[in-house]
């Protein structure tokens, strides 16, 4: 890590400034009015939601105008896309292509002008990705060499997936199920790209998750060992990896307009405990904090427990989810100082064992958490927290 902010970002000071003024004046106190309320969890379900076990609605993207995209399962396990707001309803709508029960139209982001990304999964299980505009029109594409085979194909996966310009970034697997990253510019122009140090076996490779508005693109990297380590892109291409103090698996990363990643990062390798997940920032001159929610996981009886770090906004807040001891779900709100807010809906489920409870996926420059929670006959509904 070095400490030249303009090159290692590949971007002017001037050009930040302009960015921050114009997220500011974008969140001024109009924007804001939500922060002046209490805070608030207020439940909703899409129509057409189903209210069987694992049907439901899931928000997993939200914009500063309080737009809400995500997907919906219907009675049938029919899975759709939706995008729109409590006050006006929302639209769900099928990509070109998706098989809604075989597969899915799977979103999972939106930026502030209300372009939405996401997977059109079709019959034959291989995965495309597709944008849409606000007026509704839905390109499907897949990366160039993508192999087209069941469980392969083009993907995203995350509510930092695409930038405010609609450049869209995302992995693809090859027919050896070797993983590339790919970035889409808004005018459809498909770049990929591969991390030089990256594995070349079924599952390793490149994997962006993350892109911020000036083009920087984060991630993780496979190692040919199997470790896996922070994936970092410039847009001039340079792929400088960063990693952890005796971490071997790095994941979830997100980048915001200072430069500030996130994500969450595992030593499963070292300490024989599985998938025993931490969140953490890192700034750009190389200063890494990392953190656990009071009451994330820790024991061997569950896999995938800790704290998962799910988004991040411009201010630095980011939010996410964590696994309890008993494999119940929760989620938290780290704010830009370092607080922990630990948060779920009142009726969430409480069953040990059942990798239920609340999940936080989205924060946009307000400070309002977009995500969902399970009842106790295991149905899903979306949530949105306001700040106080």
């Amino acid at each position: 890590m070095h400490n030249d902010f303009n090159s290692r970002w590949g971007f002017s000071s001037f050009a930040l400034l302009i960015g921050i003024a114009a997220l500011v004046v974008l969140a001024a106190p109009g924007r804001l009015a939500a922060q002046e309320r209490a805070q608030q969890i207020i439940s909703f379900d899409v129509p057409n939601a189903g209210t069987g076990q694992y049907q439901g609605t899931l928000a997993l993207g939200i914009n500063l105008e309080g737009t809400i995209t995500g997907e919906v399962t219907d009675s049938g396990y029919g899975t759709h896309g939706f995008v729109g707001t409590l006050k006006g309803g929302f639209t769900e709508f099928d990509a070109p292509g998706a098989d809604p029960v075989v597969g899915c139209t799977c979103v999972y982001a939106i930026n502030d002008f209300g372009v939405v990304a996401g997977n059109s999964i079709d019959t034959n299980s291989v995965s495309h990705v597709f944008v849409r505009t606000p007026d509704g029109k839905i390109t499907v594409f897949d990366a160039p060499g993508a192999y087209i085979g069941p469980g392969s194909g083009t993907f995203i996966n995350n509510a930092n997936s695409i930038n405010i310009l609609g450049a869209v970034v995302g992995f693809y697997y090859d027919s050896n199920f070797t993983a590339h990253g790919f970035l889409r510019a808004a005018d459809g122009k498909i770049t990929t790209f591969d991390d030089p140090a990256a594995g070349k076996g079924a599952f390793q490779g490149t994997w962006p998750f993350g892109i911020n508005d000036f083009g920087v693109i984060v991630g993780a990297t496979t190692y040919p060992d199997g470790t896996s380590h922070g994936l970092l892109r410039t847009p001039n291409g340079r792929n400088p990896d960063f990693e952890f103090p005796s971490a071997t698996y790095s994941n979830t990363a997100r980048i915001n307009d200072l430069g500030v990643i996130a994500g969450s990062y595992s030593q499963e390798y070292l300490d024989s405990v599985p998938y025993d997940f931490a969140g953490y920032q890192l700034t750009p001159d190389g200063k890494l904090k990392t953190f656990t929610p009071s009451g994330s996981g820790t024991t061997t009886a569950y896999p995938d427990d800790g704290t998962w770090t799910n988004a991040e906004n411009i201010f630095g807040a980011t939010t996410g989810y964590f696994y309890n001891d008993e494999a119940e779900a929760y989620a938290f709100l780290r704010d830009a100082n370092g607080k922990i807010v630990v948060f779920g809906y009142p009726d969430q489920a409480v069953v040990p064992g059942s990798y239920t409870g609340s999940f936080a996926y989205a924060i946009n420059a307000s400070g309002v958490i977009a995500g969902f929670w399970y009842d106790s006959n295991f149905a899903i509904h979306g949530f949105i927290r306001l700040p106080n």
